[in-house]
């Protein structure tokens, strides 16, 4: 027996997807009232053979999933369609196709979110001077948020993710708060359920995202972020967000944290005529991430060749060899992001190998691959050895990540603050700092890197100097402290 064929229609981010059919599909909702179906689904008199008795049956529905339903799709008699602008879920019994749901959440999720917190009496409470961070105990700058908001006069919770999307409700009852701040999207669920709600509750929402934007967004379906007010390390970012329909987003770069970093450390032994290099060789869960991606031979010449030229092959380079004109929807952007991430790791190989003989490298294993005759240590903890590394060394450098072509580092501040003397490789993010002392302190590659250590090496007064003006900078304008002014400025 042949099956019959599915409606295909496509999602709201473009994507084709079927109707799914079955009585499985609808959930009731609950409410009293006239029966309200939110979406019919593929076969509507299996919709309404589910209240056989019912005098009365009413239904809405997404004008974007209307539009695509093929000729031959017959609505039974016994429904009356209302607007969804007109339909009022308080008054009614609803039931959803859930499917519906999933296609198209940004029309969904925000009716359902306003019953949701209706009937949860919610949206009648105050707000407290709290902000929520999604996280868990390695998340990304805990600790340094938390310590800087609560300098700033609020109280602070930290909430699971999974907590976030199973018991959303239940921590509303409890505490109403003023700004729940995502860092890359953590917290918030593919959907947008999680920020809608939060959303119908008069709570603020923020994401920070401190590494590629659309790494980070390339698994959401739902157009639902560009809703989401955005924050960027990357000012290079901006333009292209607001090309794929952000609807806010500001620049805000990484900072350091004085209670970590600061002249109080005790230098790390041994390493003042070193020239170190603190840093990964690969992040966690990297295959993972950039499974299927490929870095073919060609790709890797083209590379060599760019840097040999004085070119950095950043995401922007790759983007334009690749063609890639459009960042989302799909994991597209992945394939674009692996060639850099392997771009990225030649950038550093080749930086560390002109470094000089006096190089150390704290990190991990991988990098005993890459470099076998440079004096490889194991990683170092952040917040309690990895100050002194940097106040100890006699030069610590950076590479930044070619993902963020206007990208910077903790290391751009955290070394600063240490007192200790940083050479980091240009990028324009560096625009924020005086031009005169980023001519000194940085290098545009690879092969620049021994005349610029000797020169720092040989003026050690020189280098005592810019150290203490770099401090004096990092403390007054690129603390925590600051940046929170910055995110409560924005969100409000």
């Amino acid at each position: 027996m042949k099956r019959p064929e599915r409606i295909s229609i496509k999602n709201e981010s473009g994507q084709p997807q079927s109707l799914p059919e079955g009585e499985r599909y609808f959930q009731d909702l609950g409410g009293t009232g006239d029966i309200l179906f939110l979406g019919l689904g593929p076969n509507p008199e299996l919709a309404a053979d589910l209240y056989p008795q019912a005098e009365k049956l009413l239904y809405a529905d997404c004008p974007e999933l209307s539009a695509q339903l093929p000729e031959g799709y017959t609505i039974p008699d016994r429904f009356k369609q209302i607007a969804p602008e007109d339909a009022d879920l308080s008054k009614f019994r609803i039931i959803l196709y859930t499917p519906g749901k999933r296609l198209f959440p940004s029309f969904w999720e925000p009716m359902i979110s306003q019953m949701t917190i209706s009937r949860a009496g919610i949206m009648h409470k105050s707000r407290s001077k709290t902000v929520w961070i999604p996280g868990g105990e390695n998340s990304l700058l805990l600790p340094e948020l938390c310590r800087a908001f609560e300098d700033e006069g609020f109280s602070y919770r930290v909430i699971e993710p999974d907590a976030m999307r199973k018991e959303l409700l239940s921590l509303l009852r409890s505490e109403l708060p003023e700004l729940v701040l995502c860092i890359n999207f953590n917290g918030l669920d593919n959907s947008g359920e999680i920020f809608f709600l939060l959303r119908e509750a008069g709570v603020k929402v923020a994401a920070w995202l401190v590494d590629n934007p659309f790494h980070v967004i390339s698994g959401i379906k739902s157009n639902y972020w560009r809703e989401v007010p955005l924050l960027v390390t990357d000012h290079w970012f901006i333009p292209a967000l607001e090309h794929h329909g952000a609807q806010k987003v500001e620049h805000l770069p990484l900072a350091t944290d004085p209670q970590i970093f600061n002249y109080d450390v005790l230098p790390y032994p041994l390493l003042e005529e070193r020239t170190v290099f603190v840093g990964r060789s690969s992040f966690p869960a990297k295959n993972n991430f950039f499974s299927g991606c490929t870095f073919s031979m060609q790709d890797e010449a083209a590379a060599v060749q760019a840097i040999g030229q004085g070119k950095k092959p950043d995401f922007e380079w790759w983007a334009k060899r690749d063609n890639l004109n459009e960042f989302w929807p799909g994991r597209g952007i992945r394939a674009t992001g692996f060639r850099t991430e392997q771009s990225g790791l030649l950038w550093r190989i080749l930086s560390l190998q002109n470094a000089g003989d006096k190089i150390t490298v704290f990190g991990d294993d991988g990098w005993n691959k890459y470099l076998p005759r440079t004096d490889i240590r194991p990683p170092v903890d952040y917040f309690t050895i990895l100050p002194s590394v940097y106040a100890g060394s006699g030069i610590s450098l950076n590479m930044t990540s070619p993902l963020l072509p206007c990208g910077l580092t903790q290391r751009n501040f955290d070394v600063w603050a240490a007192g200790g003397f940083l050479l980091s490789d240009y990028t324009a993010g560096l625009s924020i700092f005086p031009k005169e002392l980023v001519e000194h302190c940085s290098f545009k590659t690879p092969d620049e890197l021994p005349a610029k250590i000797e020169f720092i090496k040989m003026r050690p007064q020189l280098a005592l100097e810019l150290s203490k003006i770099w401090h004096k900078v990092i403390i007054e304008e690129h603390t925590y402290a600051q940046r929170i002014h910055k995110i409560l400025n924005f969100i409000n």
